[in-house]
């Protein structure tokens, strides 16, 4: 006889509806069915919400053996479970369930926004009985109400699912709604009565399986049957989350999450500034017709075609051209122009961006996780960043990984919402992360599949603290994400284009997607350009580069463009339009080609994915990919060391207090653009600590001047309890505040001056 103990059967075999379905031990039942092409109707059941509450009951199933009728959201398989999904006692409670719901539920579907792609609509017309008992009258609310500035509730439709409150409550942790009432009465609002405020609050509708949550950007805009969806990637941060883009008339209406199968970058969870970013596509100072200065100096619009040619001519005409590629700029517009500062003479291509530093590579040598990992990890150390406000969806991964009870370590001078809920924590001083790494080690030590996450612009100013990074998380056996700075940092990198730091001499500069005036180092630039000869802007919306220069090429947003995007996590995907953009504009890989072609050295492409395919042919991080390999989900890139990547000064510049770059979530251009968010929008403002304040003469909402080497500002004073001392915290708001004339272009630690602004 073996002395083996029995293993666990791999597989459990049921029968539902009379077919032999297999399913893993601990599958609920609706999954089981799901993967057998068998649908259970749900409203209640969210998979990403969390364990099952069998709230709605219209799930409801018989199983032989069982006493009554069975939730299947609830229910895991057991070996040789019978079960019947769509016999009459199953069919009954089904019917008798809908009744209820629509008892009350108004029929209005013509006129609902989510007619046609509504859950209840569909489960009405598929389980439901045809007819009511109920003649009763309906009850009636005044209608909409406000739940927040961009979302909408119609209460007579609610159906009391709970998952918007599910969400609230246990995925973005904010804890504002819940239920008032009971009975019929029984109503979604926020405790406080105040308006709903989350920068998550937008997942709310994509999750209510019926009419009562609705966008106000997008309510009475359109129907199901006259929009077209493209599954696309947001461009408005690092993270690259998948989603849908609603296309009407030429323009993007909607922008919704979008779950992938393999859920490996966001869940299909979108921050608000995701969701409701795309009308800056009609802000006021969007660059709608190509301009060129003439012989008074005067900018005159003209045609794409003749405006091309006049960059041509300048181009032509320049000793030297400098080729400066914006963060913005996907995979292929950087290639592209790299590729023409190939063929013309004395030209160079490089990225206007976060400089490297080779004291990363360590770092960066370590195993790579994805953002899916994080939820399996049993601790994950955060060192650095702010994922709260520059990588939001990074957050709500860490937030489960503690409600699945993982250590969560947080090290770094930056306070965040994620302090109340981490395991360890240690606020270290600006350039002191060394001080905060002890307390990283121990919790990661002993954990399984331990992970870290790590700063780019913070570990690359103390190149200390990433060596000993690097050796805490190898002996930890740790997986590393990387917090990248830029939206396409990492794939601009992987291209080796180098980060121009400092103006050069150039006959012509041509910038794509860059405004070096409005960048680190944005003096010494404005300096420089005053010296060159021709300027040719590539750009979405007027700034300080367009205004400046003698010709301007209207270009397209992220969701008007096919191309691709690399993530923080080093993943390509893939981008696709949901918009045409104006009229007199094109994709900044189109425009590089038909600078080529006007300046007599042609390249060979035509197309983005022929672009692509040549990256992918000369450059070892993109080796093996192509736009179909990439596909909806994304691909990951090969990391290759960065050989030529420069050592980084870590001495502070200037006298004074440690300035602490930090960026809300709101503040960027494009929140300052979309009119869907003007309740949101966050300027750049001085955060100190009470002491410091008191200190400096400063009080709450005072200006101050705060002074650097390198340029001055003047900001409102914002006093915070939590703030560290000895710090001066300066969100940067949109590009137009000034607050970038702080910094150098190398991006180097700095010191300020901090006074009373008369």
């Amino acid at each position: 006889m073996s002395d083996a103990l029995p293993t666990k059967p791999t597989m459990v075999t049921i029968s539902i509806n009379g077919k032999e379905v297999q399913a893993k031990p601990g599958t609920i039942l609706v999954e089981a069915a799901a993967q057998a092409g068998i649908e259970i109707p749900i409203f209640c059941y969210e998979p990403r919400l969390g364990p099952p509450i069998g709230a709605c009951r219209m799930c409801l199933v018989e199983v032989e053996g069982m006493r009554g009728l069975q939730t299947a959201c609830s229910t895991p398989v057991a070996p040789d479970m019978v079960v019947h999904t769509n016999n009459e006692a199953a069919a009954t409670a089904q019917d008798g369930v809908l009744e209820l719901l629509l008892a009350n539920h108004p029929l209005d579907c013509p006129v609902c926004d989510k007619g046609g792609e509504c859950p209840l609509q569909d489960r009405t017309f598929k389980f439901g009985p045809g007819e009511t008992r109920f003649v009763e009258p309906k009850r009636h609310f005044p209608k909409p109400l406000d739940l927040s500035t961009e979302v909408a509730i119609d209460r007579e439709r609610c159906i009391a699912c709970f998952r918007c409150i599910r969400f609230s409550q246990d995925v973005s942790e904010d804890g504002q709604l819940g239920f008032q009432e009971r009975g019929a009465g029984t109503e979604v609002a926020t405790f406080s009565g105040e308006p709903y405020e989350s920068r998550f609050s937008g997942n709310i509708i994509d999750l209510c399986p019926v009419g009562a949550l609705t966008s106000i950007p997008y309510r009475f805009v359109s129907r199901p049957w006259d929009v077209q969806n493209a599954p696309s990637v947001c461009g408005l941060c690092p993270v690259g989350c998948n989603t849908e883009l609603t296309m009407r008339e030429g323009e993007t209406k909607r922008t919704t999450g979008r779950p992938n199968p393999n859920m490996t970058v966001e869940e299909g969870w979108l921050c608000d500034k995701g969701r409701w970013g795309y009308p800056a596509a009609w802000s006021a100072d969007r660059i709608l017709r190509p301009l060129v200065r003439d012989a008074n100096g005067t900018m005159v619009e003209t045609s794409l075609e003749a405006a091309v040619d006049a960059a041509a001519r300048l181009i032509a005409a320049s000793s030297a051209t400098q080729i400066l590629v914006g963060a913005a700029s996907t995979v292929e517009d950087g290639f592209l122009a790299q590729e023409l500062a190939a063929v013309l003479p004395n030209a160079a291509a490089s990225r206007l961006g976060f400089p490297d530093s080779a004291d990363l590579e360590p770092l960066r040598a370590l195993p790579r996780a994805e953002l899916s990992d994080i939820d399996t990890a049993g601790a994950v150390a955060v060192v650095g960043g702010d994922v709260t406000n520059r990588h939001p969806i990074v957050e709500l991964r860490l937030r489960k990984l503690v409600r699945n009870r993982g250590a969560l370590a947080m090290v770094g001078p930056r306070t965040s919402p994620l302090d109340a809920r981490a395991t360890f924590g240690a606020r270290t001083a600006p350039g002191q992360l060394s001080s905060g790494l002890a307390v990283l080690a121990a919790a990661l030590e002993g954990a399984s599949a331990p992970l870290i996450i790590w700063d780019e612009a913070d570990l690359a100013n103390e190149p200390a603290a990433a060596a000993e990074l690097a050796r805490i998380a190898t002996a930890a056996g740790a997986r590393q994400i990387e917090l990248a700075v830029d939206v396409n940092g990492r794939g601009l990198r992987a291209l080796g284009l180098p980060c121009q730091t400092a103006p050069v001499a150039a006959g012509a500069l041509v910038a794509v997607n860059a405004d070096p005036l409005e960048s680190p180092g944005a003096m010494a630039w404005a300096d420089a350009i005053d010296g060159v000869g021709a300027i040719i802007a590539v750009a979405t919306h007027r700034s300080a580069i367009t205004e400046r220069a003698d010709v301007v090429l209207p270009t397209l947003m992220h969701h008007e463009v096919e191309g691709v995007l690399v993530s923080t996590t080093g993943r390509a995907q893939r981008l696709r339009p949901g918009s045409r953009g104006p009229r007199e504009a094109a994709a900044a890989w189109e425009l590089l080609i038909a600078l080529s072609h006007r300046t007599g050295t042609p390249l060979p492409f035509r197309t983005p994915a022929q672009a692509f395919a040549a990256v992918a042919a000369a450059r070892p991080p993109f080796a093996g990919l192509s736009y179909s390999v990439v596909g909806d989900e994304g691909a990951p890139t090969t990391h290759v060391a960065q050989s030529s990547a420069p050592q980084r000064s870590t001495d502070a510049v200037g006298d004074g207090i440690a300035l602490v770059v930090t960026t809300e979530i709101f503040g960027d251009a494009v929140s300052w653009r979309s009119d869907a968010l003007v309740s949101r929008r966050t300027p750049a403002h001085l955060v100190l600590a009470p002491q410091q304040a008191a200190t400096l003469g400063l009080v709450q909402d005072q200006r101050a001047r705060v002074s650097s080497p390198f340029g001055t500002c003047i900001l409102p004073v914002v006093v915070d309890a939590q703030a560290p001392e000895g710090a001066a915290f300066v969100a940067m708001g949109p590009p137009a505040s000034g607050t970038s004339a702080l910094l150098a272009g190398e991006q180097v630690p700095v010191n300020v001056m901090i006074e009373v602004a008369e």
